[in-house]
């Protein structure tokens, strides 16, 4: 959760927005319209890209963090108060993994920013409001109200793949309580609920990951959850 704080709240003076076409993780910040995005090597080797809102002013926002492990994480930020209570977290994982960074690049002839992720799947984001507008593989909806009782306020439905929806939590990130439960949702909807302590493990110091590949654990969803399909690579 520190590392997804820090991604959205660092505010550089200058950016300026250029093309990202390699899969090299590269720390840089660009800019444009509302937007500003944020690719970020850490020290373990992963790899991040945030989006948020450079001129908003307010302390109620919604930013995005990309990560190579496949994750989508939707940060709301609710005002001022502790972390507890005035911030919380969405998040998305989707598979198979096909690359190894989340990139991004500005198509200035429709106005958005696009977010390819590891898995291959295209995000849009509008340049005037900085949030989510779409994707290549499914439906988004976003809710303009910012508020802690719409579960981040970003919904992905009918997606074209394998997706894990983590659910939403108060001041940390949802797959930090290993007893909660999520649910994997294939391409024809099937469905099926696990708890985030099966499929994740965490480092020393707290932070969740996934503990298996995706052969893996497309082996284990086989036994876990037999109805559902697990995308080629």
């Amino acid at each position: 959760m520190q590392l997804l704080l820090s991604l959205l709240f660092v505010l550089p003076g200058m950016a300026f927005a250029q093309s990202q076409d390699s899969q090299s993780c590269q720390d840089r910040v660009e800019r444009g319209g509302s937007i500003q995005v944020q690719m970020r090597p850490t020290a373990s080797g992963s790899c991040f890209v945030s989006v948020s809102n450079f001129k908003g002013n307010s302390m109620v926002y919604r930013g995005y963090v990309f990560a190579e492990d496949g994750n989508l994480m939707i940060f709301n930020s609710f005002g001022t108060g502790p972390i507890s209570e005035s911030t919380g977290a969405r998040e998305f994982y989707t598979f198979p993994r096909r690359h190894t960074n989340p990139t991004f690049k500005w198509n200035e002839e429709v106005r958005r920013l696009e977010v390819t992720s590891t898995v291959g799947d295209e995000y849009y984001f509008d340049y005037e409001t900085a949030q989510l507008s779409g994707m290549n593989k499914a439906e988004v909806q976003v809710a303009s109200e910012i508020t802690p009782y719409n579960n981040g306020g970003v919904e992905i439905k009918k997606y074209q793949g394998l997706i894990l929806d983590a659910g939403f939590k108060r001041g940390s990130a949802p797959t930090g309580v290993p007893k909660a439960k999520a649910k994997f949702i294939d391409a024809a909807g099937t469905s099926c609920n696990i708890l985030i302590g099966d499929v994740f493990t965490y480092s020393p110091d707290g932070d969740p990951y996934i503990k298996y590949s995706d052969k893996n654990l497309a082996k284990y969803l086989k036994t876990k959850c037999p109805k559902l399909k697990f995308p080629a690579n």
